[in-house]
């Protein structure tokens, strides 16, 4: 079980990670790495969505027949998961508005 837990949270902290960083690199960086943030947000979907049909960890306590606390892990994968979509479209509109736009003169 504890192998379990472990894989679930290195592989949301990935997927989480992935995704900010996509973020950042589409929102923040003045360069705006789309090449980057393409692959970080499209790493970040994946990684997500491997979370959310593969690896399910769901735990709770129950006190005199009420539950006490409950842990599900698809509501992480959930947020990670439309993150990673909202970096991939903000990297794509951005790489589309930039494409529009003419070259600076020399």
């Amino acid at each position: 079980m504890y192998i379990l837990i472990a894989l679930v949270g290195f592989l949301w902290l990935f997927s989480f990670a992935t995704a900010v960083f996509a973020l950042r690199w589409t929102i923040i960086s003045e360069t705006r790495r789309f090449g980057a943030a393409l692959i970080a947000s499209a790493l970040a979907i994946a990684s997500s969505y491997a979370g959310l049909s593969w690896l399910h960890f769901e735990a709770s306590k129950t006190i005199n027949g009420h539950v006490a606390w409950s842990v599900n892990s698809n509501w992480f994968f959930l947020a990670s998961l439309l993150l990673g979509a909202t970096a991939l479209c903000l990297a794509l509109w951005h790489g589309r508005k930039t494409a529009k736009s003419p070259l600076p003169a020399p």
